[in-house]
């Protein structure tokens, strides 16, 4: 089963965006915050395929400073950011990288994610 780091801030939203991918066939690990991602990337990085990440994490941090830890610790892991902020969210983002924008339909995030990791 492919492992996917999800982390959002928005408890509605991660739990809508954890069921579509677990429906997927994904095993998915929430964070809610930017801490708990370092946490789980610390112990786990290598385990995952992807990580899915709001942009806009609260207090001043971002999806950016959680992709880049991944990509430090996982040169290969998979990032897909999900974003309201529009077309120029990506300016911060890490090469190779998906933005989908909010408002998304998490099935069709789904299929998204599944597509760009077997890409």
């Amino acid at each position: 089963m492919v492992s996917v780091l999800l982390v959002e801030d928005e408890r509605e939203i991660a739990e809508l965006t954890r069921d579509a991918l677990s429906e997927a066939g994904f095993s998915v690990t929430v964070a809610l915050d930017d801490r708990a991602a370092y946490q789980t990337l610390e112990l786990e990085a290598r385990s995952f395929a992807a990580v899915v990440t709001d942009i806009n994490l609260g207090a001043g941090v971002t999806g950016f400073d959680v992709a880049r830890c991944a990509r430090r610790l996982n040169e290969e892991i998979k990032i897909i950011y999900i974003s309201g902020q529009g077309p120029h969210a990506g300016q911060f983002a890490v090469d190779r990288a998906l933005t989908v924008e909010k408002p998304f339909d998490p099935r069709d995030l789904a299929q998204q994610v599944a597509a760009f990791i077997e890409s």
